[in-house]
């Protein structure tokens, strides 16, 4: 599919101008005592930047400060007179904050507010360009036409066609990424700027987004991504920025060793270990029982006739293209989605009946996802958000025990968060939330752990941390067991025992 893009101003033709001196498309000077301290970096026409650093290294900081949304804490940064103006940023907060007036269950309930936006309706002219309805504008129909025919050409390079009708909060978590990109892109940028951009999505996707920003490259945009694996950096990308706590370590022209890796095409790559480990008992009671299970949304059908038992100790690997139904089919289980009552569902035994409480399953399963992270709440501390994981049979917090504090300050230490205990989950950084969240799933030592892209936002070392810690939890506990969601197979632990692959059609076994 063609990924070229149409241009406000052609790029190409200026910059043949000025082949010897390039003009800046943006320069910064670090502030004296804090960011970037007395560094300087500048962004010439013609290049594209990729910004790499550790979790907390001040790459969000820095989007957002370019986007002219953040503090500049003494940094100076001047953007050349085309740029002014036209920089577009995608960033996860941008998600969280899209959230802010529903709630996490929302997704699965048809009943949610009127008055939630489409994405139709999220992507109109007025809504992306900010327009007041009382504000007494002059004659656009021309930017009007130009925005709608830009807008049908995305909707269908981005496969967000059939979700236009759909409510914004009923998205999951690529399909919301994919709505943002194609929001940033309608206000057509000069500057570009994507935050972790190929975070949640498939191999598939991860392929095609490159090919889409080598075609906005050639096309003249200029390019700055945040990114956090080597095999993300696209073909157009010319140069390579550092940083490690908020300093900048490196700046250069990207080689080619800067590419190792490639990016996986299909799912061939998920295979069980040679020696696939026994579960817990060679009779294992059945933690999870679906029987016939059919979930319809509309016109869409997302799972027809569908059957699964999961044991006690086994450990599942669940992976398959966004929109596939994975996250669904965990929602089924955690009991956020009410399509499983009047179904065959059971965990722990208990089937999903009125009358039956969720929060007995509940107390029982830790649990890691991207929507859980969108949804948690800002203010609450990470020693409040990590203990919240605690809870009773009735759904109230549970006096945390010894052992639980022991454990508590625990993974703190190994987490690397000693220093954020009192801080504000909001006021994080998006990998220092998800290591919270991780350490929240794992504090009451669940008997079942579901983990849906549990890696996502976590660069090499943390992602290495945290399969450390959950192998280690593995070998402690032979009992546990563990729904594990994952889009690249080095993010998928040790000691997985059992796949589950999804397609197209979920039918049958």
């Amino acid at each position: 599919m063609d990924c070229h893009f149409p241009r406000a101003i052609d790029m190409k033709t200026i910059s043949e101008n000025f082949d010897d001196n390039p003009p800046v498309v943006l320069q910064l000077t670090g502030s004296t005592r804090g960011p970037f301290s007395h560094a300087e970096w500048c962004f010439h026409r013609g290049e594209q930047w990729v910004v790499m650093g550790p979790n907390n290294s001040g790459k969000t900081y820095l989007a957002s400060l370019l986007a002219d949304q953040a503090p500049s804490r003494g940094v100076s940064v001047e953007l050349a007179d085309e740029v002014e103006g036209r920089v577009s940023l995608l960033t996860f907060g941008q998600q969280q904050l899209q959230a802010r007036d529903s709630w996490l269950q929302s997704r699965w309930h048809d009943s949610v507010s009127e008055d939630e936006l489409t994405v139709s309706r999220f992507l109109s002219f007025e809504q992306v360009n900010e327009i007041n309805p009382f504000e007494i504008r002059k004659d656009d129909t021309a930017e009007r036409n130009r925005f709608n025919r830009e807008r049908r050409r995305l909707f269908q390079i981005f496969g967000i066609t059939e979700l236009a009708k759909r409510k914004l909060v009923q998205l999951s978590n690529g399909e919301t990424r994919h709505v943002l990109l194609v929001r940033a892109l309608l206000k057509f940028p000069e500057l570009l700027i994507l935050d972790d951009p190929f975070a949640g999505l498939d191999p598939f996707a991860r392929l095609h987004l490159k090919a889409c920003l080598d075609g906005l490259a050639e096309d003249g945009m200029h390019l700055l991504l945040m990114l956090r694996n080597s095999d993300e950096i696209p073909s157009c990308a010319t140069h390579l920025l550092l940083l490690d706590k908020l300093r900048i370590v490196e700046q250069r022209p990207i080689r080619a060793s800067d590419r190792l890796g490639a990016v996986d095409s299909d799912f061939s790559s998920f295979q069980l270990p040679k020696r696939k480990r026994k579960a817990y008992t060679e009779t294992g009671e059945a933690v999870i029982e679906m029987r016939n299970i059919t979930v319809r949304y509309g016109k869409q059908t997302l799972f027809e006739g569908f059957n699964w038992t999961v044991r006690q100790g086994e450990r599942w690997l669940l992976a398959g293209p966004n929109g596939s139904g994975k996250t669904t089919l965990l929602s089924l289980i955690d009991g956020d989605n009410p399509a499983a009552y009047g179904q065959d569902v059971r965990v722990f035994g208990q089937p999903r009946e009125p009358g039956h409480s969720l929060w007995e399953i509940r107390k029982r399963i830790g649990v890691v996802s991207p929507e859980l992270q969108v949804y948690f709440p800002p203010d609450a501390t990470v020693r409040e958000a990590i203990f919240s994981g605690c809870i009773r049979e009735d759904g109230t917090p549970l006096r945390p025990t010894p052992a639980h504090r022991k454990d508590y300050r625990s993974l703190l230490h190994r987490f690397g968060l000693t220093k954020e205990a009192n801080t504000a989950f909001g006021s994080l950084s998006t990998g220092q939330q998800r290591m919270v969240l991780l350490a929240r799933a794992l504090l009451p030592r669940p008997d079942l752990l579901i983990l849906d892209e549990p890696c996502l936002g976590l660069d090499l070392p943390s992602q290495r941390l945290f399969l450390s810690l959950l192998e280690g939890q593995f070998e402690e506990r032979r009992d546990v067991t563990v729904l594990y969601v994952a889009h690249r197979s080095s993010q998928a632990p040790d000691g997985i025992t059992n796949l589950l692959i999804f397609g197209k059609d979920r039918q049958g076994n």
